[in-house]
């Protein structure tokens, strides 16, 4: 079993973000400060990947599957269904009483993805280390906010909107 196996890919991505920000102690390289936000903003996504996954494939006979469901999990719906949840008003569903953790998890997503498309695709656009610190931190923030939740009714909500938000919405 490899270390990010044991430990999750989650916490490997979130420790391997951190490194990659405080890298280069006197001149931070701008390539380490980018890959270090999108890396963020990926241990917070396979983070609640794994997790919906676990919550709709339940047991230890469905764990061969999750990986392949894994897959279905878009960006675009991470986002889609975040916004809504910050919103508290859930498509289809209408209004939620959103704890503030879940706010904390949905805005980090949020955030995040945005900061990770700056990161790989403006290049115009330069990283300062206490920046990208920020929103390291903001990733290790949303793991603590989401273990505080993860076990409520909310949280499968919005576990199970990760994956369908898109189809509610062309509804």
């Amino acid at each position: 079993m490899t270390m990010a196996t044991a430990q999750g890919i989650h916490d490997s991505l979130l420790d391997q973000a951190r490194h990659l920000a405080t890298r280069d102690p006197k001149k931070p390289n701008q390539a380490n400060l980018r890959r270090a936000v999108s890396t963020a903003y990926y241990a917070v996504f396979h983070l609640l990947v794994r997790d919906a996954t676990r919550h709709i494939l339940r047991g230890r006979a469905q764990a061969t599957y999750r990986a392949r469901v894994a897959r279905a999990f878009g960006h675009a719906d991470l986002k889609r269904a975040s916004l809504a949840f910050i919103g508290g008003n859930v498509r289809s569903i209408g209004p939620l009483i959103v704890p503030p953790e879940l706010v904390a998890v949905s805005r980090a997503v949020v955030d995040l993805q945005d900061a990770r498309h700056l990161a790989d695709y403006d290049l115009s656009r330069r990283f300062d280390r206490s920046e990208v610190l920020d929103f390291v931190e903001q990733a290790a923030s949303a793991f603590r906010a989401w273990a505080k939740t993860r076990r409520s009714e909310i949280a499968d909500l919005y576990l199970t909107m990760l994956l369908i938000y898109g189809r509610l919405a062309e509804r």
